[in-house]
């Protein structure tokens, strides 16, 4: 089944404090035809996972891009995408790189071509001309999908500091995809429980799914198929977090949007609470934790 992760645009509340690497945007969905008659202004790296898509770039050069695959594209390269055939799925993975350190990790990934070709778990590779693009498969391709999915929960329901997590899960993704391209191997130690993140995926998508009801950790752990406390240490491993603290960014994100929906209206914070499953009083309580102001100061900011 599809989990699709919607185009989510980084926040740029802190713009004025610039980091080495941050995300620009992210997301996955069932792609359609889409056209860049100017290119993208960051950098970009675009994953399969199910499905075939073919890129056109400069109206010319045509890439396939199969299961499995991934594609680097640098700013301000023409180009269009669409699904290989009329009607067909294509599950497109795209996060978009913006920074200094942002050119220099694609370059340190195109740039080791060589000894990738070299390797005998040697990716397939692909140059292209001026290095504008460049074509290849992860020999890490679930794992690298797995860490675009994280980045687009963290970066979905992260508040204030979301800002800096997102950098550090940007580098983890780009350097996850270093390691993929160039055949490297990383030992990991074999643990118990190997379908955690299949569990964790189950568990979230309940959350998002279900975020105005009384949906209780022990409910979201069952549906997981693990125990509570399991559960819980592994959400808090993967997201740096608790379940409970997730639920709560969830819903203050959606409180947001539903108070600017709402406008002035008479009774907008009580509505809010309803919609989000909330009381009012707790609602009221939590929304100022989380952003150091009332529902009702918010709207007058």
């Amino acid at each position: 089944m599809m989990i699709m992760l919607p185009f989510l645009l980084a926040d740029q509340s802190q713009r004025n404090k610039p980091l080495p690497l941050s995300v620009y945007c992210i997301g996955s969905h069932e792609q359609k035809h889409l056209i860049r008659p100017e290119g993208f202004p960051t950098p970009q790296l675009f994953l399969t996972r199910q499905g075939t898509g073919i890129f056109s770039i400069n109206g010319s050069e045509h890439i396939v891009l199969k299961p499995g695959s991934a594609l680097l594209l640098r700013e301000h390269v023409i180009h269009d995408y669409y699904p290989a055939s009329a009607g067909g799925q294509w599950e497109l993975g795209f996060v978009a790189f913006r920074g200094a350190v942002a050119e220099t990790m694609l370059d340190t990934m195109m740039g080791s071509s060589n000894t990738a070709k070299a390797g005998a778990a040697a990716t397939v590779a692909a140059w292209a001309e001026q290095d504008k693009h460049y074509l290849f498969e992860p020999t890490n391709f679930h794992e690298l999908w797995e860490k675009l999915e994280q980045l687009w929960h963290l970066i979905s329901v992260s508040g204030e500091d979301g800002y800096w997590e997102a950098s550090l899960g940007a580098y983890d993704l780009l350097l996850t995809a270093i390691r993929g391209h160039s055949g490297m191997e990383l030992k990991q130690s074999v643990t118990p429980g190997g379908d955690g993140k299949a569990a964790l995926k189950a568990g979230v998508q309940l959350m998002h799914d279900h975020y105005n009801e009384r949906l209780l950790l022990t409910n979201v752990a069952r549906a997981s198929g693990y125990s509570v406390q399991h559960f819980h240490r592994l959400f808090v491993s993967s997201y740096g977090m608790t379940p409970n603290q997730y639920m709560n960014r969830i819903r203050m994100k959606r409180a947001v949007q539903l108070l600017e929906e709402l406008g002035g209206a008479s009774g907008s914070v009580e509505k809010v609470a309803m919609q989000l499953g909330m009381e009012t009083s707790y609602f009221i309580r939590l929304f100022k934790k989380t952003y150091g102001t009332t529902p009702k100061q918010w709207k007058n900011i």
